[in-house]
């Protein structure tokens, strides 16, 4: 990984500096690019997995069968795969955070579920509390279950929904305090039905009656541990993402994480703390909320690359081989414009992964990866809902149908279903939204007030002719956003800001667009300098299209700020109490939908 002497200390975060109305390009460029050296080490694991996907792996038969291949973690676990950034010392590859990307991505375009299972492990596994914890019996037992090959993952979302700032399961301190019984459900929990040790998120009540969410390290072969069964999804079918239950698991005191480290990551707060970029030591560096962010990225980034590729790919394979009404489907307007808008999302995506990763050197990247998280995930759901509609009835169409009547099986309906997972695994984009507007509005509220003072703007001079439109609207843009911040905080109490949920997730996705925005021109700029001056006219695409999103959240905003009329939430509630709005549902004669298949669940059981 690269990173200029002079760069700034990594406290200060370019998402965080956009609220505040400046354009850090000091920060982005020279964007960072990955260590030669450092990816020649990836190279062989990339190879390694590609060898393993070729000869164990039918992901047509993945799906069918809802599991993967007998025996293939095993070999994912003989093959060093499932300890991608585990120092060698216990058996692990070493490798960066930007190489392990790159692994979990070579799996996503072969099989989406093998990659959620290289992801979950390697991302939210036991193995990345090394980071994080001080030498101790904890610490111990993990190293040893890694060196061993223990597949693992972490089970914190219940059925009351992950949001919650709380947890039902609950740990009830036995022994004398030596031990701790566990009771309670976890759902949605990747690897759940495979994995053999969880780190499992439980309410502790103390002596005085406050209530404190812990981490406890639990043994899946543990009495009272049960694998309840398997989630079957939308997409990703064959992940092993399980239900389980835990009846009065005793659980050794030893193994709750230590209040010093965290005790509990699963926030959406941002957390203060080191950089994740420091090799695992016998020192804790990190908080858990920050492993947490970078956990996240290994989870979604590489997959919402491979699919955005995969897309371009897919559209290229349909639109030469197409002929409209004799002329060959590349001719038409339309249709070029569509692929290289899709080109333009695979640009976005990579730039924010690399940005994200190898950006922490010179700043303080954790606000941007919540930012990102949707930025990718919506941009590859832009990218194969774009290819689906490209290929009308031939997208909609699943690869086994294909086959069957001897057309090429390009698995895009696959796609299609995985891809919609993204939006929804690691947090709803509305919600990231709303988090991430509420963590970047803090310094607002400041005693003070946010740092009037910062760098002098950094102008064009460094950037293409061509890009200065792009550069003199992204600035005035990031103006508009700290005067409406400033606005929205001046008079009004941060308890009150947090009600008004429409406004702040507007705020939140704008910043986000003028980040993906900043990204992709420091990007752009610098690999044309380096002789890839086709990335200009890519970024072009890249721009005008956040551009045009960007014009339409404005809008909503100032209708939200000047909003007259009808209070869409009041509608909302009128409906949730039943109190009015019923003729929605009575219409023309039809049935009545609550008595019809779609709505009573008891036609599915």
């Amino acid at each position: 990984m690269t990173s200029s002497d002079t760069s700034p200390p990594a406290s200060t975060s370019f998402l965080q500096e956009l609220y505040l109305g400046r354009v850090r390009w000091d920060l982005l460029r020279p964007f960072p690019e990955q260590d030669p050296g450092d990816r020649l080490a990836g190279d062989e694991a990339v190879a390694r997995l590609s060898r393993l996907l070729l000869d164990r792996v039918d992901p047509a038969a993945v799906e069918a069968d809802g599991r993967l291949p007998e025996g293939f973690l095993g070999a994912l676990r003989d093959s060093g795969l499932l300890s991608l950034m585990i120092d060698p010392s216990l058996g692990g590859l070493g490798l960066s955070w930007l190489n392990a990307c790159r692994v979990v991505e070579t799996a996503a375009s072969w099989s989406m579920p093998v990659a959620f299972a290289l992801a979950v492990h390697n991302g939210f596994g036991s193995g990345v509390y090394l980071r994080a914890l001080p030498p101790g019996p904890l610490r111990d037992l993990i190293a040893g279950r890694i060196a061993a090959g223990v597949v693992s993952g972490t089970a914190d979302a219940e059925v009351a929904g992950a949001g919650n700032r709380g947890r039902t399961t609950v740990a009830v301190p036995v022994e004398g305090g030596d031990a701790y019984l566990i009771s309670g459900e976890k759902v949605f929990i990747g690897n759940g039905s495979v994995a053999e040790l969880v780190d499992v998120s439980a309410t502790v009540v103390g002596d005085d009656g406050t209530e404190e969410v812990r981490l406890f390290f639990v043994d899946t072969r543990s009495p009272g541990f049960e694998v309840v069964g398997t989630h079957e999804f939308m997409g990703l079918r064959g992940a092993a993402f399980g239900m389980l239950r835990l009846d009065r698991v005793r659980v050794p005191a030893e193994q709750l994480m230590p209040e010093e480290s965290g005790g509990w990551r699963m926030r959406p707060e941002p957390s203060e703390g080191g950089t994740v970029t420091e090799e695992a030591s016998g020192e804790a560096s990190v908080d858990l909320g920050e492993l947490a962010l970078f956990g996240r990225h290994l989870v979604i980034a590489p997959p919402a690359l491979a699919v955005a590729r995969a897309s371009l790919l897919w559209s290229r394979d349909f639109v030469n081989r197409r002929r409209i009404n004799d002329r060959a489907l590349g001719e038409y307007e339309e249709i070029r414009r569509r692929v290289a808008e899709n080109a333009a999302e695979v640009l976005l995506v990579e730039s924010l992964l690399i940005w994200c990763l190898l950006g922490a050197e010179r700043a303080d990247t954790r606000p941007d990866l919540t930012a990102a998280k949707n930025l990718m995930a919506l941009a590859s759901w832009r990218a194969v809902d774009g290819t689906m509609a490209l290929l009308g009835g031939e997208g909609y169409e699943t690869a086994r149908s294909k086959a069957a009547r001897g057309a090429p099986p390009l698995p895009v309906e696959r796609c299609f279903r995985d891809a919609r997972g993204l939006r929804v695994a690691g947090g709803v984009e509305f919600m990231l939204d709303l988090w991430s507007a509420e963590a970047n509005l803090r310094p607002y509220y400041e005693p003070g007030g946010p740092p009037e003072g910062g760098p002098e703007p950094v102008g064009s001079g460094g950037f293409p002719p061509r890009h200065h439109d792009h550069l003199r609207r992204l600035t005035s843009q990031a103006e508009t956003l700290a005067e409406h911040c400033r606005a929205m905080t001046r008079d009004v109490p941060m308890d009150e800001l947090l009600t008004r949920q429409r406004s702040l997730a507007l705020i939140g996705r704008i910043a986000a667009e003028l980040f993906g925005l900043s990204v992709v021109l420091a990007r752009s700029a610098d690999l044309a300098e380096q002789g890839n001056t086709a990335v200009l006219d890519l970024a072009d695409v890249a721009c005008a299209a956040s551009e045009h999103r960007l014009d339409g959240l404005w809008s909503q905003l100032a209708r939200e700020t000047g909003r007259s009329g009808a209070d869409p939430a009041t509608l909302g509630d009128t409906w949730l109490r039943g109190t009015g709005l019923d003729f929605l549902i009575s219409g023309t004669g039809a049935a009545d939908p609550s008595t019809t298949g779609l709505y009573d669940h008891r036609s599915q059981t």
